[in-house]
């Protein structure tokens, strides 16, 4: 029994002492990948920057940028967005998959999409201004309603 205990507190502080090298910084546009970067020039150009924060942990960097309007980003590793969040405001749709952006606009065409997240294995949750979240898969397939 003590064996399991010391095994388990064993494994317990390696894990807290690998959670605990993650770092939150802010950083300037220039410090980000040019990926983003490039990203943000497209989509959100005339939008100003609150801060952008860079969360180093152990096996993985994310970006996240907050505008002065309340919209968010949010970036992978890669540079891929992960989250694009208007806070119930409208968001720009160039980057959304045609798919997803046609069966919003036949759907639910007095309606905008104020938020989108990218979840495992390519899921797409979108957010609209009516309150709605739909569910799309990696292809933008549409998949469901999520209550």
């Amino acid at each position: 029994m003590k064996k399991v205990q010391l095994k388990f507190l064993a494994a317990f502080f390696l894990l807290t002492g690998i959670g605990s090298y993650a770092q939150e910084t802010i950083i300037t546009k220039a410090e980000l990948p040019n990926v983003v970067q490039k990203f943000v020039l497209e989509h959100f150009s005339k939008s100003t920057v609150d801060y952008i924060k860079k969360d180093k942990e152990t096996f993985s960097t994310d970006y996240k940028i907050k505008f002065s309007d309340g919209r968010e980003i949010e970036f992978d590793s890669d540079g891929n967005w992960t989250e694009v969040d208007g806070n119930r405001t409208v968001i720009p749709t160039a980057f959304i998959s045609k798919n997803i952006l046609n069966h919003v606009k036949q759907k639910f065409p007095n309606t905008h999409i104020v938020k989108i997240e990218k979840g495992r294995f390519g899921k797409q949750d979108v957010k609209l201004s009516n309150g709605l979240e739909l569910e799309f898969n990696a292809q933008g397939e549409f998949k469901r309603i999520d209550d």
